[in-house]
């Protein structure tokens, strides 16, 4: 783990919200495969941002609507799974306990929780091997989910020797697998990086060189294209939940956004799982732009936003020990 400068509040604050901002916003377009009704969808709306959910915006194209449960403004259970994180680590006085977050995580998502919407296979999976007391608690998958912890452990233990060892057992607890073993770490090393004051483009590019030789390629091609159209580039990656998809897409994105805005809707627009890439995209953005430069419409539209907002910033202000 590269140690620079020490972060300070607004961007580790812009990490946090950053990153729930992000999954929220995209919620309305999630898993809809067809860039071109993403494409009209957006024209008719005035905005890619927190679009309406409406199963209409998938009939006749292909797109799976997994939402109808849940309303405009709230997380998918993407950064659902972030949020329990950052409660997580603030009940633990910002260290993360796998054990508590497991509790935490079946009281949430296990029937009879308190979450109503689509429950992903590792999610599922997780519940039911936390409840048959397996350890780790994950299953062998591939898909973005691994990521979901890793803004509020990178954000919490920063500068600390165990970062790493606490994402590999926070991965561990939805999935154990090579891929999310290896992108767990990338992304972690990458928001590291933002928060410790380094530029987006140099950070992406030194956590591509250290890559292990399985993401090594995939993320320097994506740095490298001459295709600079992340709508086109994701028929290059394709659009699904794999890392292997998601993350070298979340990297085309961020090397070629322009700020925050255009970096979330750079993703919405590229279609496919855009909810698990922008818990990537929007920690790492907001982590570079900081809070207080993140949009204040996007944020007003988050539900219970003085909740989240009040445990990101509790997690956010604590002080190094």
């Amino acid at each position: 783990m590269t140690l620079l400068i020490p972060m300070n509040d607004d961007s580790a604050r812009g990490a946090l919200m950053g990153a729930l901002t992000a999954d929220a916003a995209t919620l309305g377009l999630h898993w809809l495969y067809d860039p071109e009704r993403i494409t009209s969808v957006i024209a008719r709306e005035g905005s890619a941002a927190f679009v309406p959910i409406d199963a209409a915006n998938y009939a006749d194209v292909l797109g799976y609507f997994a939402h109808p449960h849940r309303r405009q403004g709230m997380l998918s259970q993407y950064g659902e799974c972030l949020r329990l994180a950052i409660d997580v680590i603030n009940e633990g006085k910002g260290q993360f306990d796998v054990g508590a977050y497991q509790q935490a995580f079946v009281n949430h998502f296990d029937m009879g929780g308190t979450y109503v919407g689509y429950i992903d296979r590792p999610t599922r999976a997780a519940v039911a091997n936390i409840l048959a007391k397996t350890s780790p608690s994950g299953s062998d998958d591939d898909q973005l989910p691994a990521l979901t912890r890793i803004p509020a452990i990178v954000t919490a233990l920063h500068g600390k020797d165990v970062v790493m060892e606490t994402v590999d057992h926070a991965v561990a607890i939805t999935n154990v697998n090579e891929d999310a073993h290896t992108y767990g770490r990338v992304f972690a090393e990458l928001l590291s990086r933002v928060l410790n004051g380094e530029k987006i483009t140099a950070a992406l590019q030194a956590v591509t060189t250290a890559a292990p030789e399985s993401a090594q390629g995939l993320l320097n091609a994506a740095l490298q294209t001459d295709e600079d159209d992340s709508v086109a580039y994701g028929a290059i990656t394709e659009r699904a939940c794999h890392l292997s998809q998601g993350m070298p897409l979340a990297f085309h994105i961020l090397e070629r956004a322009t700020d925050y805005a255009d970096a979330v809707t750079r993703n919405i627009a590229a279609g496919g799982d855009s909810c698990g890439r922008s818990i990537v995209i929007g920690a790492v953005m907001g982590a570079a732009v900081g809070f207080d430069s993140l949009p204040r419409d996007w944020i007003a539209n988050l539900h219970d936003v003085t909740t989240l907002q009040a445990a990101c910033d509790q997690l956010a202000s604590r002080p190094l020990s």
